[in-house]
């Protein structure tokens, strides 16, 4: 009888490691599982399986499953690091981890945390921009993009302050959106930057001048190297479809 009691108890344990691998709970628990044998697979049911699982009747409607928020290893090892060590560099890693999750709203106050312990961090800062365009919060990106280039105008090699102009162009700011084209175009050869600031002077009513940086973006096609050519071709072929529309044809 105690020999299949023991089996019965190992059995258990080990559909319960199962089930915390397959829920991708912390490793911890199979650990407390193994050492606490059988104690602590009662105890992972529970606490964990019961709650979250819950239990169904034959009679019962079906019942959607309680969402939980899944963390990767990375993501709880830095979690970790900050409750250690509450550097900046571990909150900003964890934004970053969270950015490539596309999960903005949790990444946002990591950023936030890491750029009050360290205010030169820039790569918390461009994080945080970064959060705020992709919750489409144009606003807020523009806010985070000003106090970013104000320390380094060129940062990420000009792809800061020209995020820094969409921003501007999307809030419906298109005083500051222009003004801040012009400086991308003064210093960089984005062929999008040309083509959203041509785009706003025809807007408003500055047709010739935003047919020379229609015209500028296809003329300066022609020397760029292959791989260049294939990553700018969308905007040259709509330069090529704005002048087409007003009556413009290139050889």
């Amino acid at each position: 009888m105690t020999d299949i009691l023991i089996y019965a108890a190992a059995g258990f344990m080990v559909w319960m490691c199962l089930d915390c691998i397959q829920r991708r709970e912390h490793f911890v628990w199979i650990i407390i599982m193994i050492i606490l044998f059988p104690v602590g697979a009662f105890a992972y049911f529970f606490v964990v399986k019961n709650r979250v699982g819950g239990s169904k009747s034959g009679s019962s409607p079906s019942i959607t499953p309680i969402r939980r928020e899944v963390e990767t290893e990375e993501t709880l090892q830095l979690k970790e690091l900050i409750g250690k060590h509450h550097k900046a560099y571990h909150y900003e890693k964890l934004g970053q981890a969270y950015i490539e999750q596309k999960k903005f709203d949790q990444a946002i106050p990591q950023f936030e945390e890491a750029i009050q312990r360290d205010p030169e961090m820039l790569e918390a800062r461009y994080g945080l921009a970064k959060c705020f365009h992709g919750l489409n919060k144009y606003e807020e990106a523009a806010v985070a993009l000003e106090k970013l280039t104000a320390i380094e105008k060129k940062y990420d090699y000009g792809n800061a302050i020209f995020g820094l102009a969409e921003s501007y162009r999307l809030a419906g700011n298109e005083e500051k959106a222009l003004e801040t084209y012009r400086e991308v175009i003064n210093s960089f050869h984005f062929f999008k930057a040309y083509y959203h600031y041509a785009q706003l002077l025809d807007k408003r009513g500055k047709k010739q001048e935003a047919i020379d940086y229609m015209k500028s973006i296809v003329g300066s096609s022609k020397d760029l190297p292959d791989y260049k050519l294939e990553k700018e071709r969308f905007w040259i072929d709509e330069a090529y479809k704005f002048l087409k529309k007003n009556g413009i044809e290139l050889a």
